[in-house]
């Protein structure tokens, strides 16, 4: 839906206070807009904005909203959030950006997409770690990203901070492009383990964004997305050079992980 004249400058919640979950577009009403609409749904839990192009800053705050998602931000590069009992989050845009402040002690899985290249490398892996700190606390986590670079933390880099995914216990990566061999199997995964000292499942994929096919697959752990109690005993793999370079690599590391077992993955 668009607007000639802009974006709306009103947004009508009268007889909506019961409302649950909504969705909106910042292309067609702005943020400024947005804020003063949730902050009389007293009973929202669900919130999913749209970006525009023209959105670099973002402010949620509801004490009651357990899910927020922000997608389609090309040019995000803060998010201040108050929102104590949030419990899932979800961000889809090109930058690492700022978040803050960390209020929610609830916070149980996050999906995030974004591009973790190398630009300079020293500030890179320290804005990728940083940016991670926020996610800390989930027991799952999703990554989609482009490349894998600035995860490969190298160890005397490592040696000026604290693991910054220090709670998660179940980690998907999903590359969105080729990346090297290296970077697929022990390198990244000795990154990902100091990252994660407390991981008990890790599933890397390589999946180019353009492709249909799929790809091989590195993983280690539940076959299904959604991780239960019943199925975080199994681990599935694919035959291929990379998969049990990566499984040969975490298994050194985590002794207590001895079993797993082979299957085909969509």
């Amino acid at each position: 839906m668009a607007f000639r004249d802009g974006q709306l400058s009103a947004l009508q919640v009268h007889g909506a206070q019961n409302l649950r979950e909504l969705a909106l577009d910042l292309c067609v009403i702005g943020i400024r807009t947005i804020r003063e609409a949730i902050s009389r749904l007293r009973l929202l839990e669900t919130l999913r904005l749209k970006g525009s192009r023209s959105a670099e800053r973002i402010r949620v705050t509801h004490k009651n909203l357990k899910h927020l998602a922000l997608t389609g931000f090309d040019f995000l590069v803060r998010v201040k959030t108050q929102t104590p009992n949030l419990v899932s989050f979800q961000y889809d845009g090109p930058n690492i950006v700022a978040i803050g402040p960390r209020d929610s002690t609830r916070l149980a899985n996050a999906r995030l997409e974004v591009d973790f290249g190398v630009r300079n490398k020293r500030r890179s892996y320290l804005k990728a770690a940083k940016f991670l700190r926020y996610f800390g606390c989930c027991d799952s986590l999703t990554v989609a990203c482009n490349g894998v670079e600035a995860l490969v933390i190298p160890r005397e880099i490592r040696g000026e901070m604290l693991p910054p995914l220090r709670d998660v216990k179940h980690l998907r990566l999903q590359i969105l492009c080729n990346t090297s061999e290296a970077d697929s199997s022990s390198q990244l995964t000795e990154s990902l383990r100091w990252m994660c000292p407390d991981l008990e499942t890790l599933v890397v994929n390589s999946e180019p964004r353009r492709e249909k096919k799929t790809s091989s697959a590195i993983s280690f752990g539940p076959h299904r997305d959604k991780y239960s109690r019943s199925n975080r005993k199994m681990g599935c793999w694919e035959s291929s050079t990379a998969a049990v370079a990566m499984r040969d690599a975490f298994l050194t590391k985590k002794a207590d992980l001895t079993s797993y077992a082979g299957s085909s993955r969509l």
